[in-house]
């Protein structure tokens, strides 16, 4: 089923300062497909991540963070936007696919189809495409297991300083001191990072309070390793916290920065961490430069705060000990995947970017194309 054009989404139109549409930012084009040849595989996305980092990563005035010293390229005007997903293999010409693969694209264009070099020789930093393996579920795996979802939320919780909970000091005194549980505040708890993060801290024997924006996710929160959830839309985000956390936080892992850090900031212990992962709350602001901000640092000084920022791509070494962590937390029922599945098509994509921000989403927001069904292994 060669095919020589596909469909792609592009970014055709700088966003507007407040609640721009996907839909006005991006166009669906048509794009050339390379000929199939030897060590080829053709392949079609059949199931997409639908992240807020599709519009994080466009050049715009208030996004230049540095990541770019990092090789972390920003979405110029007429690119093609990236996403992560699981393909299937629709044709091959390598020994290594056969039709029905799967295969793994964790920071890809998002063109519908795409040609593929067996030894990854095509790919700028020379990596080969990733099979997943058939006991693999699609939409657990994107959901908990990958860099951009769980990953994040377990090198945060383990490898970082300010996301652990673990006591410092020798070890090997460390039965002379009673273990004291952590308090920890996760923003953004209902989404793809924030639940898996939940659910870890939990495992670690703290008591975790979650920040969502309904009242329904908040309860749904409690299934996911919350003590207690806060709906910041409907409920005075402070003096919840004031009720929730009388002894005060411990870590703060924050998706969100501005009036939530601020207020979070407020709650912490002396010597209290803060873990910044993300900063959602920027997102519209972005399009001006009039960036909020943290303006409660200075209380970091009474308090003595540390303060830890995560990329997740400068932590690509730990990346298969937490997909196998990870993978194993779910098997043993430890972790429970956090997924919201829209079936579709792939000119849906930018329809369901704008979900994102509304209160519908729980988890991972999965956008399933409908037209292509095979290899999904949804349910096994």
């Amino acid at each position: 089923m060669s095919v020589s054009t596909t469909s792609a989404w592009c970014y055709a139109k700088t966003p507007e300062a407040v609640k721009p549409k996907a839909g006005d930012i991006y166009e669906l084009q048509q794009q050339e497909v390379p000929a199939l040849k030897e060590g080829m595989i053709l392949v079609r996305l059949s199931a997409i991540a639908v992240a807020p980092m599709a519009r994080a990563f466009l050049e715009l005035p208030g996004n230049d963070t540095g990541a770019e010293d990092l090789g972390l390229q920003r979405l110029k005007l007429g690119g093609t936007a990236v996403g992560e997903s699981v393909a299937t293999v629709v044709e091959t010409m390598s020994k290594k696919f056969v039709v029905g693969d799967r295969i793994w694209l964790p920071f890809n264009k998002l063109a519908e189809h795409q040609v593929f070099c067996d030894d990854g020789s095509d790919h700028p930093m020379k990596l080969a495409p990733v099979k997943l393996p058939a006991f693999v579920n699609t939409e657990t795996f994107l959901s908990t297991m990958t860099p951009s979802a769980g990953v994040t939320a377990y090198v945060g919780a383990n490898h970082t300083v300010c996301g652990s909970v673990e006591d410092s000091g020798l070890a090997c005194l460390s039965f002379l001191r009673k273990a004291t549980p952590k308090t920890v505040l996760v923003t953004s708890a209902a989404g793809a990072v924030g639940v898996v993060a939940c659910q870890l801290y939990k495992h670690k024997g703290c008591k975790v309070i979650g920040v969502t924006s309904t009242r329904e996710k908040a309860d749904k929160l409690l299934a996911y390793g919350c003590d207690a959830a806060i709906a910041y839309k409907t409920e005075d985000l402070d003096a919840r916290l004031s009720e929730l956390a009388p002894e005060k936080l411990d870590v703060v892992v924050d998706n969100v920065g501005s009036t939530q850090l601020d207020a979070a900031t407020k709650h912490m212990k002396i010597g209290g961490k803060i873990l910044s992962i993300g900063t959602i709350s920027e997102l519209d602001n972005y399009a001006t430069g009039n960036i909020q901000g943290w303006k409660n640092y200075h209380w970091g000084v009474s308090r003595e705060l540390k303060f830890e920022g995560l990329y997740i791509g400068n932590h690509q070494k730990q990346f298969p000990g937490a997909m196998m962590s990870l993978g194993m937390l779910v098997f043993r029922g430890k972790i429970k995947p956090a997924h919201t599945i829209i079936e579709g098509g792939f000119e849906e994509w930018a329809a369901h970017v704008d979900k994102l921000f509304g209160s519908e989403t729980f988890g991972r927001m999965i956008l399933v194309n409908s037209k292509n069904t095979a290899g999904r292994a949804i349910g096994t």
